[in-house]
């Protein structure tokens, strides 16, 4: 096993060989089953020293686990957070205490990884890499985002203290069933042993039974807003026109993440006898930041201000529709992009409905996310619009014209339709990821 270990190490002499290496696994390539979770933990004795919070669901994973890592933050805690995807590199996938962790740490972990255990794939190593860095932090508490499920995610082996579930919605079909029951059911395999609560944000009456029917097989209290009674009034109270906090993630969609992370804190503290702090949880709240989420970025020199979010279904739409209205935001301009798997038809269609009962004229742009197989063609999506829209081949060369293109600059022009649109947009402007060494 060590002659294994050192002929690995000498493979990762950098992050490039790491990158290397992960390319070649393929970020997408799945192989269900988690006996290679269970023989990665025996065998590299990975240790989970303190409470843990297991985020999982289908909508509002990446922004409630960030709400929690933020209160941790503000609480003065050593925090580390595990989300996914990636903008740009694997790098923003772990934080500790809001910081990345350092590339010569990837190479030295990846080689006793793979030293260990080789068969793991992209993600199952990535969670592993985590788990040892983590040991190595002594943390207070961590917070894992989960991937696609539960049931066969490289996360559930990992033993949470808190279950925290987002509202569950379809998506990924293919993979966790054709019904909405069928996707809770999978999630449902993040309740387990050991886990000392469960809790979960309004979930649809279906999902929400499944969720409770095993939360009671195996003994675990059950939490949500509607059943506690008795809650403090900086829990409780948390709507527009009751007890405000401030948002660092804009969009009502987010005061559903913000209240869901509120009471799984709460939980936290009446589990572990810890005080409520409203300055802290206020501040955390406040100052929680995912690139990519209804970010907003101030116009400079001639680049017009702008918004970039990753809408890329109906549903992260809709939100973000309603975020430009509740902010009271006119954008300049839409720039749009999206995959063939994602519904375009209605996703034009609901960005048309957008510009028609707003009564706004503003010019949409077009483009082509590269070298990916799903993406539409630009071609392809102009046949859907029956509005007039401008179409480029790629985004940099619409990024150059931008600022010729668009007048009002500060006015924001907003980027959204897809993940991949913006990871392209970052890997341009990498600064606008605002990560942390």
């Amino acid at each position: 096993m060590t002659h294994c270990s050192c002929k690995i190490s000498n493979e990762f002499k950098s992050f490039a060989d790491v990158e290397n290496y992960l390319n070649k696994l393929g970020m997408f390539h799945m192989e269900l089953g988690l006996e290679r979770m269970e023989n990665a933990k025996f065998l590299l004795g990975l240790r989970f020293p303190c409470p843990i919070f297991h985020v999982v669901g289908t909508n509002g994973k990446g922004s409630t686990a960030t709400f929690l890592h933020s209160i941790a933050l503000s609480y003065g805690y050593r925090a580390g957070i595990f989300t996914s995807p990636h903008f740009v590199t694997p790098l923003e996938r772990i934080k500790m205490n809001d910081r990345l962790l350092p590339k010569a740490a990837w190479a030295s972990l990846i080689a006793e990884a793979t030293g260990a255990v080789p068969d793991l794939t992209y993600f199952e190593l990535l969670t592993v890499i985590s788990v040892m860095a983590f040991m190595y932090s002594e943390p207070d508490v961590l917070v894992y985002e989960a991937g696609l499920g539960a049931k066969n995610d490289a996360t559930t082996v990992i033993p949470a203290s808190i279950v925290v579930f987002t509202p569950i919605a379809l998506d990924h079909t293919d993979l966790l069933g054709g019904s909405i029951e069928n996707i809770a059911e999978d999630k449902s395999y993040a309740i387990r042993e050991g886990v000392k609560a469960v809790v979960s944000a309004p979930q649809d009456e279906s999902v929400e039974k499944i969720l409770k029917e095993r939360a009671k097989a195996l003994n675990i209290p059950y939490y949500t807003m509607s059943c506690v009674s008795e809650l403090p009034a900086c829990i409780k109270v948390f709507h527009k026109d009751g007890l405000q906090y401030e948002l660092g993630l804009k969009g009502e969609h987010q005061y559903v993440n913000a209240q869901t992370a509120l009471l799984a804190w709460h939980v936290f503290c009446d589990l572990y006898h810890k005080p409520l702090e409203v300055k802290a949880l206020a501040e955390g709240l406040s100052s929680a930041f995912i690139a990519g989420r209804f970010q907003q970025v101030s116009a400079k020199n001639e680049m017009p201000a702008l918004i970039l979010d990753g809408a890329h279904n109906a549903h992260s739409l809709q939100s973000l529709v309603s975020a430009l209205k509740t902010e009271e935001i006119v954008p300049s301009a839409l720039v749009f992009s999206c995959l063939k798997d994602k519904n375009p038809v209605r996703l034009v269609e609901m960005i048309e409905n957008y510009l028609h009962e707003n009564h706004l004229t503003v010019p949409v742009y077009i483009t082509e996310i590269q070298d990916n197989e799903r993406a539409m063609k630009a071609e392809e999506l102009e046949k859907l619009f029956s509005i007039p829209v401008t179409k480029f081949t790629n985004l940099k060369e619409l990024m150059q014209k931008l600022p010729d293109l668009v007048t009002n600059k500060e006015n924001p022009c907003v980027i959204f339709g897809s993940l991949y649109l913006l990871s392209e947009f970052y890997a341009l402007y990498p600064e606008k990821l605002q990560l942390s060494y």
